[in-house]
């Protein structure tokens, strides 16, 4: 009896062992299940906190966070709370971790203390019905205010990397959250208010008025410059001319080059509004925008007849240079492949590189004088021409740093030697080329058709096509493709060209320094804020989205700007507000700087859809052109450091062309068959008659001659006022609704629309300014005051 009662109590004993020991294994399980679910909550939290702005932290913030995950936790046991209050108290306890920014300022955010768990929160009653009736509490948009646990009634912390923008203050407080608050923010911006504030379109061409960017010290300058010249001289030099292989062509073979599907000439009309006058331009020629001018005064510039479609047009970089130079790529097919209407191509071209053919890139001078005024006595000159067999230029950019300050040859010597041209062209590679040539005896011109067989520098991409580039320094550059991911390229590292030991036939691909994919389609523009923010890249998609990201961090430090309904097509970095500019599908220019790139500040408009811009980096001048063949100026600094500033913009020139008059759709009267009516039938049709008074007499209707009605006509109208604008539509407009005299969208001739804009980036020459047309004309022109 007493042996069956002992083994009871031994039994009792080993089971409430063996329970506490389960009990304690649970408790132990349950801490460590806490831990991991706070832990993952805070990385959650902090990620998506600093993803949804364009913050400014240090990179170590990241390893940082990284280094926690998976860490010890020094929680006590006393900490551990019931299982009906895990959720709602783990998450009410969550406080973000410090962060740092890069600016010399810290923005301190006050956090108030955890809350009494025993306070009556409908939240934390929320929290535990969901928990046991299995169901999770939504997550909160980032962009809407919300209550966070813990936290003040209306406060929340900063869900980006700067603080919230805030309508109070006056112009001090504008200016620090747009720049910065440091010395070092504001200054420059001081400097270049004082400097550029009375410009209120065209820049100026009198002493002061054209100056290098205030954000850049000249130390920094010319310490950039002396680095990539003494590649560019060294190494680079080596390196291009070991297996770039050239070709010297005649003018017959050159011309094959040159061939292109536009109009041997073309009808057009310049010069006073009252009584333009009618010139047929011939394909390869040129003419001084003063022909046409009674006062020949200040009329510096000319019109070239290109033929086809102009499709870029970039200045050489030559500050000291008394000649400048300018590259113009147009619109060039391959006359072998098979022709097919629009929207019948089952290959798609934007996704699919074409077979080789014959292409070019002219290369035109332009003299100047001692001021560095635009000759318009001296008739421009054909140059070079770059002859290719790499498809279509698609576009170009040339390297912003010359190989030296002039490009002219040196005393003895005969070679030019323009720099790196760095291009895409449509078999779907982006290739840079050294561009030199011998230069003929200035009293015998003669143009140079140099061929380029092979690139020492040569990039493609295996699943996709490269889409644009930009240069991020004098041997950095940027690609992007069109399944919407973006890499660059440092010339001066290991790799970048092709090993001596390389003999295979097939191309050597470099491989990239950094690639990312930073879109979900088609990249549409790609620009870097050079020469002060070159590691800040901005891109735009076909899907309507911008994105900001910085090179340094960018799995960290990106921001998305606001999405547009119709992508624009252009992009471009103003140095001058330390802003990118950009289209908006109500046909503005707005800005979005660096610490604001997600909010807009509209500057300048226009009356069509804008499809490309222009900035300069020696004055704040900018340039936007229409698919009406408008091209306008303006200065947005003035509206973005006061807000309230009059906005004033100027009108260029405006470019029309039509298609003969028997293929409008409207027809149109005769006025050959006008001009054969008799005197009799024209008093009739007044009312004039013999008895009664004579009227005044009247001009005769010009007669026009039935080949130019049967002929395409372009026609450019000029001499436009400063005009005074407003961002603001009315619903109404003298006195009807926009819905009966208004236009809303209007469809242009697509070649009536300005395909390309660029200034001269020289310092003496920028006021030059260079317009590309869809009709093949280009209009270059010295448009200082």
């Amino acid at each position: 009896m007493q042996a069956h009662r002992h083994d009871e109590e031994q039994a009792q004993t080993d089971a409430n062992i063996e329970e506490e020991q389960l009990s304690r294994n649970k408790t132990s399980g349950r801490q460590h299940d806490n831990q991991e679910k706070k832990s993952s909550r805070d990385m959650r939290n902090e990620q998506k906190k600093y993803d949804d702005g364009d913050n400014d932290d240090d990179d170590d913030y990241y390893e940082e966070l990284v280094g926690e995950e998976g860490g010890e936790n020094d929680e006590d046991e006393d900490d551990i709370v019931d299982e009906d209050d895990e959720e709602s108290d783990i998450d009410a306890s969550m406080q973000p971790l410090e962060v740092v920014p890069r600016s010399e300022t810290v923005i301190a955010v006050e956090l108030d203390t955890e809350p009494n768990p025993s306070t009556p929160n409908p939240g934390r009653e929320q929290a535990r019905k969901n928990q046991r009736t299995g169901l999770t509490t939504p997550l909160k948009s980032p962009g809407k205010p919300t209550k966070t646990p813990g936290t003040k009634s209306g406060t929340k912390p900063p869900d980006r990397g700067v603080a919230a923008w805030s309508k109070g203050g006056g112009q001090e407080h504008r200016l620090k959250q747009l720049f910065g608050p440091t010395r070092g923010d504001l200054e420059p911006v001081l400097l270049t208010t004082d400097q550029w504030d009375s410009q209120l379109t065209l820049p100026s061409r009198t002493e002061g008025g054209l100056r290098h960017s205030y954000f850049v010290k000249d130390s920094e300058r010319e310490i950039e410059i002396i680095r990539a010249r003494e590649f560019l001289a060294g190494v680079g030099r080596r390196n291009f001319g070991a297996s770039q292989k050239t070709k010297l062509l005649s003018e017959a073979e050159g011309e094959i080059y040159m061939v292109n599907e536009g109009p041997e000439e073309i009808n057009m009309l310049m010069g006073p509004s009252t009584t333009p006058q009618l010139y047929a331009l011939k394909q390869g020629t040129c003419l001084s925008t003063a022909a046409p001018f009674p006062n020949k005064k200040n009329r510096r510039g000319w019109v070239f007849n290109l033929g086809s479609r102009v499709q870029e047009a970039q200045w050489v970089p030559n500050e000291k240079g008394r000649t400048q130079y300018l590259a113009v790529a147009v619109q060039q097919r391959d006359k072998t492949a098979r022709r097919r209407g629009k929207f019948e191509n089952p290959k798609t071209p934007a996704f699919t590189p074409t077979k080789p053919f014959p292409a070019s890139i002219q290369i035109w001078a332009f003299k100047s004088d001692d001021k560095g005024d635009l000759q318009w006595k001296k008739s421009p000159q054909l140059e070079l021409v770059i002859c290719t067999d790499w498809g279509a230029i698609r576009q170009f950019r040339w390297c912003p740093i010359a190989p030296a300050d002039t490009v002219e040859p040196l005393e003895g010597e005969n070679t030019v030697r323009l720099g790196l041209l760095a291009g895409i062209w449509s078999d779907g590679k982006v290739r840079i080329l050294d561009i030199s040539y011998e230069k003929a005896h200035s009293a015998f011109h003669q143009t140079k058709y140099i061929h380029y067989a092979k690139a020492s520098f040569e990039v493609y991409f295996e699943n996709s096509l490269p889409t644009c580039l930009h240069w991020l320094s004098g041997t950095t550059l940027i690609v992007s493709t069109a399944h919407g991911s973006l890499a660059y390229w440092t010339l001066t590292v290991d790799g970048a060209f092709a090993p001596s030991t390389w003999l295979t036939d097939k191309p050597y691909n470099p491989p990239p320094r950094w690639s990312m994919p930073v879109a979900d389609t088609y990249i549409i523009s790609v620009v870097s804020g050079y020469p002060s923010r070159s590691t800040f890249v901005s891109i735009t998609s076909a899907g309507g989205f911008c994105m900001l990201l910085d090179l340094r961090s960018p799995w960290i430090d990106h921001c998305y700007g606001p999405r547009a309904r119709i992508f624009g097509l252009c992009q471009a970095w103003h140095e001058h507000t330390q802003s990118f500019i950009m289209p908006d599908e109500f046909y503005f220019i707005r800005c979005n700087t660096i610490r604001r790139y997600y909010a807009n500040i509209l500057t300048m408009r226009l009356d069509s859809q804008i499809v490309c811009c222009a900035t300069s980096p020696v004055h704040p001048g900018v340039l936007i052109g229409g698919s009406d063949g408008t091209v306008v100026a303006g200065n947005p600094l003035r509206r973005l450091i006061r807000h309230k500033a009059e906005l004033w913009q100027q009108i260029w020139f405006s470019h029309e062309w039509r298609r003969p008059v028997d293929q409008l759709a409207v027809s149109i009267k005769d006025d050959t068959d006008a001009s054969r009516q008799s005197p009799e039938k024209d008093k009739e049709d007044t009312g004039d008659s013999d008895d009664g008074a004579s009227s005044e007499p009247t001009e005769p209707k010009p007669v026009v001659p039935p080949e130019v009605l049967e002929k395409p006509l372009t026609r450019f109208s000029e001499g436009f006022r400063v005009e005074q604008i407003t961002l603001h539509q009315s619903n109404h407009r003298g006195g009807k609704k926009l819905a009966e005299s208004g236009k809303f969208l209007t469809i242009y001739e697509d070649p009536s629309r300005i395909t390309c804009l660029a200034w001269n980036p020289n310092l003496k020459y920028g006021t030059w300014a260079v317009a590309g047309m869809g009709s093949g004309l280009l209009r270059v022109e010295d448009i200082g005051v």
